[in-house]
């Protein structure tokens, strides 16, 4: 087995790691709000959760990779194919969603660096995308758990093969 192999059939230990970080970094951000004295031990805890989960995320997304292209799964991806139910459709759910990870937690990670004072909290935009982040990876996380066969997945993640129509009660006066 060479090294890329081995890399790519590590994804699912690899996912845990982000997604942990993702969802922990709202608790400290909600903590970082207030300003005052002693906020900067706070502004260290978000730095270090957004450094660990986003460095995670860019090395599971890259076995993630790794492990459909040696599948043969990347061409269900594109955006040039037509959506089809089943799991293919629960694949494609869950790529997106992996991107998605790793593009929140890179503007996660921006926006808590942005410039303040020593004083000032570290602002609602970064809690609003540390929440977006952590749902991200929660909702990629259960994705993957459906596309491993852990549990059934729900119809509305599977797709539908055609469009029903409901046809509504006639109009009475």
């Amino acid at each position: 087995m060479d090294w890329l192999a081995w890399y790519a059939s590590r994804h699912t230990w690899l996912v845990h790691l982000p997604a942990v970080c993702a969802f922990l970094l709202i608790f400290p951000a909600i903590a970082a709000q207030r300003g005052g004295r002693g906020i900067r031990p706070w502004w260290t805890t978000c730095r270090y959760l957004g450094w660990i989960g986003f460095v995670g995320a860019v090395l599971t997304v890259g076995s993630g990779l790794l492990s459909a292209w040696g599948r043969g799964l990347l061409d269900q991806i594109g955006a040039a194919s037509v959506v089809q139910p089943g799991l293919p459709h629960l694949f494609r759910i869950h790529a997106l969603g992996g991107a998605a990870t790793l593009l929140l937690g890179g503007a996660c990670l921006r926006s808590l660096y942005r410039k303040r004072q020593d004083y000032q909290g570290i602002g609602v935009p970064a809690l609003l995308l540390a929440i977006l982040w952590g749902c991200a990876a929660l909702g990629t996380v259960y994705t993957g758990r459906l596309l491993n066969g852990r549990s059934p997945a729900p119809a509305r993640l599977l797709g539908t093969s055609a469009p029903t129509v409901v046809q509504a009660p006639p109009y009475r006066r």
